[in-house]
């Protein structure tokens, strides 16, 4: 018999206004990053990035369900205090319950939050962490246990362009199902009975021991050498160009739409599920006369290198010569 998700947490919080403000504070401290701009999802379940400060009455609003804000993972300084996996499935939703009960017999606490199809394990850090520390730290969990296709939040080391990854920030209504999603343990039961208490949980979240985070990003995956025939072929790709800087040449020898679409499904008007964050609406799109990509939720976007950049995580250099070597 299929395991079915529930959702527990009213639409309605009945909680005086000064409790209210008190519980936005608690979320403010505790998943809030940025300051300096917010994402706000809309009634399709898109995310739009507001270029305006966050405030304090956003997050009572979100509370009170007449907003719904997004969360990124990272700030200006790519620092988080946040690993995030997120599962749109229920076979995706039991290895999260699997994880965190092995995190749990290891000493270190992580979080179920049910989701619309599936959930989010959350881990927090006890400072803020380097992006590429916690990218580490998340792809060795997922080695070393076998995660499969789990989605890793943030989905940036550092960012490039753009506040990088969203996710839906806790406690608010999903603008497209109209449910407010809570905390369970393992078994399934509800972390608190009710949204206040819940929320209180976080006034200080349970944190990861720092041996856990030492040994399992010694498992992450390593960055490809680069060889150095791979160097040579570049060299050679850039006298071709007449002097023509390599990384130019790329631009406009690679149609983005094409390489894009061997790593995002995108419709025939060139629109798709942005793979850089929590996306279940097609906000992702490719411009086919410019040549670049774009995605409006998580305002990232450009050029092909940008792309691998992301996709990779890599930098500048190692994603000129990857795809100079995927096109020789």
């Amino acid at each position: 018999m299929m395991e079915t998700i529930t959702k527990k947490l009213g639409t309605k919080p009945n909680i005086s206004n000064d409790e209210l403000e008190s519980l936005a504070g608690i979320l403010g401290f505790q998943f809030v990053l940025r300051r300096d701009l917010f994402a706000q999802q809309r009634d399709d379940g898109r995310y739009v990035c507001i270029r305006r400060p966050l405030h304090h009455e956003h997050l009572v609003d979100h509370l009170n369900g007449e907003i719904t804000l997004g969360m990124y993972l990272l700030n200006e300084d790519s620092m988080g205090r946040h690993l995030v996996y997120d599962a749109d499935d229920i076979p995706g939703w039991r290895r999260l319950k699997a994880l965190a009960n092995v995190l749990s017999e290891m000493g270190s606490f992580a979080y179920l939050e049910r989701s619309r199809r599936g959930g989010h394990l959350w881990i927090f850090f006890e400072d803020l962490v380097a992006g590429e520390t916690i990218r580490n730290f998340g792809q060795g969990l997922m080695l070393y246990f076998g995660l499969g296709n789990l989605e890793l939040f943030p989905k940036q080391s550092q960012l490039s362009s753009g506040p990088g990854s969203l996710i839906r920030m806790p406690f608010g209504i999903h603008r497209k199902s109209g449910c407010r999603y809570g905390y369970y343990d393992i078994e399934g039961n509800p972390l608190a009975p009710a949204l206040r208490e819940q929320i209180r949980l976080f006034d200080r979240p349970q944190t990861v021991n720092p041996a856990i985070i030492e040994r399992f990003c010694a498992h992450a995956p390593k960055r490809r050498q680069l060889k150095d025939s791979t160097l040579k072929s570049t060299t050679a790709f850039n006298q071709n160009g007449n002097g023509t800087p390599l990384h130019e040449q790329l631009k406009g020898a690679i149609s983005v739409r094409e390489f894009v679409s061997h790593h995002v499904s995108l419709s025939p008007s060139g629109t798709g599920l942005c793979p850089f964050h929590q996306d279940h609406v097609d906000s992702f799109s490719v411009n086919d006369k410019q040549n670049y990509w774009h995605c409006f939720a998580c305002e990232t976007g450009g050029s092909v290198i940008d792309f691998w950049m992301n996709y990779r995580d890599c930098d500048f250099n190692t994603a000129v010569n990857e795809l100079a070597e995927m096109l020789l």
